[in-house]
């Protein structure tokens, strides 16, 4: 029973980081939330860049703080986020870790 529930544990695991992080072949989920956050769909991007942070990628969590932070006043839009969300984004943000040099920093745009 014990194995029937770690290799249960194992798959689940998989198919999260498979469909956080895409297939190979597939566009970086990283990049797509980008372009999605400089063509204005914030929403869209929040989500994808929540998505990645929530599977520990610190340069998403560093996008999904900013944009948790300073959503009202400059995407016009206030996003939602548990506290314990925040806590290990905020871990995972203050990490080094990361791309060597990220290629999207949000900004204000207005």
């Amino acid at each position: 029973m014990k194995a029937k529930h770690v290799a249960l544990t194992l798959i689940a695991t998989a198919t999260l980081l498979a469909s956080a992080w895409g297939a190979p072949g597939e566009p970086d989920p990283y990049q797509q939330a980008v372009v999605q956050h400089q063509r204005g769909e914030f929403a869209e991007a929040y989500g994808r860049f929540i998505a990645l942070a929530n599977a520990g990628d610190p340069d998403a969590a560093r996008a999904s703080l900013f944009m948790l932070r300073y959503g009202p006043d400059l995407y016009g839009s206030h996003w939602d986020a548990m506290p314990q969300e925040i806590a290990r984004w905020e871990s995972l943000a203050a990490s080094a870790k990361g791309r060597p040099v990220p290629s999207f920093q949000p900004v204000a745009t207005k």
